[in-house]
C-alpha cells in the first residue's frame, strides 16, 4: 500500500467506517461502501485490494482517530483514577452524543470475525493489549493495589459499555457504571475518608 492514491485516503476511510460500523463487515455492501467513499469499486480495489483489506484499514483508522483520544486521556493526567475518570466520560460522552450509537467498530469486528479473520483479531487483541496496559500504568501512578486484576477488570467495563451502547442508555446509567467501577478503584481507606 505504499503506491500514491489520487484521494484523501483518510476521508474515504471515514466514510466506509461508518458503513462498516452501521453495518458490520458481513452487512455491508460493496457498493453502499464506495458510495460512502464517494469512490468507484474499481478505485477501492485497487488501493486496498479486496473488501477485507479495506476493513482492516478502516479498523486501524477508526482505532487511531476514535479510541486514540481516550488513550492519551489514560496517559496524559499525572494522577492515573483522573485518568481512568476522564477515559470513562470520554466513553459515555461518545455514548450520550451518538458518536457510539452502533457501540465500538473495534469491539463489534473482534465479536463477528475473530474466528474467521486472524488480521482483525491481531489488530483487536494488540489493541486490548494496549487498553489494559494502560489501565495498568494508571493505577501504578496512583498506587493502587492490585493493578494487574484492576486493569483487566477496567478493561472489561470499557468493553462492557462498548456492547451496551447499541442499547441507547442514559446518561445516569452510564454515569452508575462508570461510578460503580471508580468505586471498586478506590483503595478503602480513601473511600472512608
Amino acid at each position: 500500500m505504499g503506491r500514491h492514491r489520487e484521494f484523501d485516503e483518510e476521508k474515504a476511510l471515514d466514510g466506509a467506517i461508518e458503513v462498516f460500523w452501521r453495518r458490520g463487515y458481513s452487512g455491508a455492501p460493496i457498493q453502499e461502501i464506495c458510495d460512502a467513499m464517494g469512490l468507484n469499486p474499481g478505485s477501492v480495489y485497487s488501493a486496498f485490494g479486496n473488501k477485507n483489506g479495506l476493513f482492516l484499514a478502516v479498523i486501524r483508522r477508526y482505532l487511531d482517530s476514535i479510541n486514540r483520544p481516550g488513550l492519551d486521556l489514560l496517559a496524559s493526567s499525572a494522577s492515573g483514577l483522573d485518568g481512568i475518570r476522564a477515559y470513562f466520560d470520554y466513553i459515555a460522552e461518545g455514548i450520550v452524543n451518538g458518536n457510539r450509537r452502533w457501540g465500538c467498530l473495534g469491539t463489534n469486528a473482534f465479536v463477528e470475525l475473530k474466528e474467521s479473520d486472524d488480521d482483525v483479531a491481531e489488530i483487536m487483541s494488540q489493541h486490548l493489549i494496549r487498553l489494559e496496559t494502560a489501565f495498568h500504568d494508571a493505577l501504578i501512578r496512583d498506587m493502587v493495589g492490585d493493578p494487574e486484576a484492576k486493569a483487566k477488570y477496567l478493561l472489561c467495563v470499557a468493553q462492557g459499555l462498548n456492547v451496551i451502547a447499541k442499547t441507547s442508555l442514559d446518561r445516569q446509567t452510564i454515569q452508575t457504571v462508570i461510578d460503580s467501577a471508580m468505586i471498586c478503584l478506590t483503595p478503602p481507606r480513601l473511600a472512608a475518608k
